[in-house]
């Protein structure tokens, strides 16, 4: 009887726990955008899967992404726009867990560096639309994708990883396969 009562219950933590997961990604989410926001850099690694510092390591990032837009005369503002976050759900694999998160983004770009931004405008963005506002402001607005991470790297706690299609190559380099293919299947769902 007692492995009955057992065998019933354990749907039931489980489940808990995936519902546990799910709020703290959220919230996770949530921080990490607000830190991007401000330019807090060093805190959304600090958030960041750590895989990825094997490519680059975490001082190098940080270093350049303070400093690449100002060191070429840019200024980054994020506009304030509803946040529209969707979960998917939170996924059990052999040997990680994962959830990915679609958001809403929307930032200007302003520098006296017209030729720069023009340039800038004619990037092409699969997630995101680039438009001359004018001629010394661009905006980059559309859905941007962040991928929660709970595995050995991380210490069995979440971690998060830019899932854009821009950084594809990067991601592919980083994540497992197992993580990658369920990874990709998520983000169809939440197109």
């Amino acid at each position: 009887m007692k492995k009955l009562i057992l065998c019933l219950l354990m749907p039931l933590q489980i489940t808990a726990a995936l519902a546990q997961d799910s709020k703290i990604i959220q919230k996770d989410f949530q921080t990490i955008i607000g830190y991007t926001r401000k330019m807090e850099i060093d805190k959304v690694l600090d958030m960041t899967y750590p895989p990825l510092f094997k490519i680059m390591p975490k001082a190098q990032m940080s270093a350049m992404a303070k400093g690449a837009l100002s060191g070429m005369g840019i200024k980054t503002i994020f506009e304030e726009v509803p946040i529209g976050l969707t979960l998917s759900p939170v996924t059990r694999l052999g040997a990680a867990t994962i959830c990915l998160g679609k958001y809403n983004q929307s930032m200007i770009l302003e520098s006296s560096q017209t030729a720069l931004l023009d340039m800038l405008a004619k990037a092409k963005m699969r997630d995101n639309e680039v438009k001359k506002v004018s001629p010394g402001k661009l905006r980059i607005k559309g859905k941007n994708y962040l991928l929660a991470i709970k595995d050995t790297y991380t210490g069995s706690t979440w971690k998060y990883l830019r899932y854009d299609n821009e950084d594809a190559e990067t991601n592919a380099k980083v994540l497992s396969k197992e993580i990658s293919a369920a990874a990709a299947k998520l983000k169809l769902a939440l197109k």
